[in-house]
């Protein structure tokens, strides 16, 4: 019977009570619940009000599958029997070959749990969602074999090859500035639930190439993961850099494991821990003869948490999304790694045993709603590193991009220290555009923003330096898998990396464009 069920005002005789079936709770705890039912002359409502104070302490405490009933036997015996709700067994609907190993690693966790809680539930199939290019439809039915008990039935499909492809103006004048990227995914061949990745980034006029490939896979069925990257690229610029018969060849490799230690539809927090090698050998050619710039090698461990959580602290028509992430990196003199003070490296004084931390925080609050099927949104984000080391180029803090500090390459300006924040006024609504012929409307976000950021050097004569912007754009959802960013921006700083009588100053005005697509 449900909570809050109306019973009659009737009257019967108690002579004992039984509570059956309990395993979540120690005795006490229940017979506080049922006290007070004994007697000649008991009211009905008073015995529902102790079966529904029972299946409450159950719901509040996440056993949501649970169910108490009462009855009362012809010799006065009151009866509450709780049907603890526990999941008995696990089964796959839809083939989706060796991939269904990893999925019921995650999902038959839940047959060991009883009784079950709506977080171990929740944990389980969002896991089991993770797994690459799967997807996961559960129904719960009654078990044939368990009288109380539950099946899981996993409604599973999978796509075996995923990606994007993303083009863009926003790379730097030297190399660019139009660049494009394509990552293609091959999803969960075998049972460890793996994917394999492989990204090309490239430049036009092809000054720039990089390609990489991942492997990641899950250990067990706990959530965590394994990942392990190689890759590589050359850069030639064009310019004054390519005057200088400027070569750069960037290496990287690694492995990284994450674990989910938080797991739920509201919030997620993961922690993780990684070590990544990179090398940079730099060349310039002078009286004809190619030689070595500037070189290195680090060799870097990580570890950091990336925790999100959705509210409603404004009410319920004014959701909030909330994303952080903190990181500390050091390197380590081992494994190949250049020595502090080298004289062909890229910085005076720098340190390849480095310390920093790296943070970043961000809030979207829906504000209001103008009009049926519109919102008003606030994203406001802050960013930045620090360190009390001269750090390896590749470690400092870079400005600029398509994502903050907006109107200035990404790169452009750098340093051992950095703060960056933007704040972004956003419209969420849709666009009608049938007389074009589209039957669909097409989901639309306008913006306004404003971008700041600034780094400081740790050198002694560094330049610490400074960009901002405001402007706005439209993002546009063209189709289910092509997305259209298109922004309009006026830079404050002109002078991002300094003034003098041989920089010129950058246009006042940029517009920028990028084309996502999903696949």
């Amino acid at each position: 019977m449900p909570i809050g069920t109306a019973v009659p005002n009737e009257k019967v005789p108690v002579r004992t009570v039984v509570v059956a079936g309990v395993t979540a709770y120690p005795a006490a705890r229940i017979a506080a619940l049922t006290q007070g039912l004994v007697g000649s002359a008991v009211p009905l409502p008073k015995i529902e009000a102790a079966r529904e104070a029972l299946l409450r302490q159950y719901q509040d405490d996440g056993y949501v599958l649970t169910a108490v009933s009462a009855s009362l036997g012809v010799h006065g015996t009151l009866r509450f029997l709780v049907t603890e709700g526990r999941i008995a067994a696990v089964k796959l609907s839809g083939n989706i070959g060796p991939a269904g190993t990893q999925v019921l690693r995650f999902l038959n966790r839940l047959t060991t749990i009883r009784p079950i809680t709506s977080a171990a539930l929740e944990r389980a199939l969002l896991l089991a969602q993770s797994v690459p290019g799967v997807s996961v439809h559960a129904v719960l039915q009654p078990s044939t074999d368990q009288p109380g008990a539950l099946t899981l039935i996993a409604e599973v499909a999978r796509q075996v090859v995923t990606g994007l492809f993303t083009t863009d103006n926003y790379g730097s004048t030297y190399t660019g500035p139009e660049e494009s990227l394509l990552v293609v995914n091959l999803n969960s061949l075998t049972e460890f639930g793996e994917q394999t990745q492989i990204s090309l980034y490239h430049t036009w006029p092809n000054s720039e190439n990089f390609g990489q490939i991942s492997e990641q896979m899950f250990l067990g069925g706990s959530g965590l993961r394994l990942r392990v990257y190689g890759g590589s690229g050359q850069t030639t610029p064009t310019g004054a850099l390519a005057s200088e018969g400027y070569l750069g060849v960037t290496t990287v490799f690694g492995a990284r494991l994450s674990y989910p230690l938080i797991r739920a539809r509201q919030q997620s927090l993961e922690l993780w821990g990684s070590l990544d090698a990179i090398q940079s050998d730099i060349s310039t050619v002078a009286g004809g003869v190619r030689a070595r710039a500037s070189y290195d090698s680090l060799r870097v461990a990580r570890s950091g948490i990336d925790y999100a959580r959705s509210d409603l602290l404004l009410g319920d028509d004014r959701g909030a999304l909330n994303d952080a992430t903190f990181s500390i990196s050091h390197g380590l003199p081992v494994l190949g790694a250049s020595r502090d003070g080298a004289a062909d490296a890229p910085r005076v004084g720098e340190r390849t045993d480095f310390v920093k931390l790296d943070f970043r925080v961000s809030r979207t609050q829906t504000l209001f709603q103008p009009w049926n099927g519109a919102s008003v949104a606030l994203m406001g984000l802050v960013t930045g590193q620090w360190s009390p080391d001269i750090l390896p180029p590749a470690e400092q803090f870079y400005l600029g991009g398509f994502e903050y500090t907006r109107g200035y390459y990404a790169g452009e300006v750098s340093g051992d220290k950095g703060l960056a924040a933007t704040a972004e006024l956003q419209l969420n609504t849709t666009l009608d555009l049938h007389r074009l012929g589209l039957t669909e409307a097409l989901p639309t976000q306008f913006y306004t923003f404003y971008d700041w950021g600034e780094t400081w050097q740790n050198q002694q004569f560094g330049l610490d330096m400074h960009v901002a912007s405001i402007g706005g754009g439209v993002r546009l959802s063209i189709t289910r898998y092509i997305d259209l960013d298109l922004v309009g921006l006026h830079r404050i700083n002109l002078y991002p990396t300094g003034s003098g009588a041989s920089i010129s100053a950058l246009r006042g005005s940029a517009f920028y464009w990028r084309v996502l697509g999903q696949f």
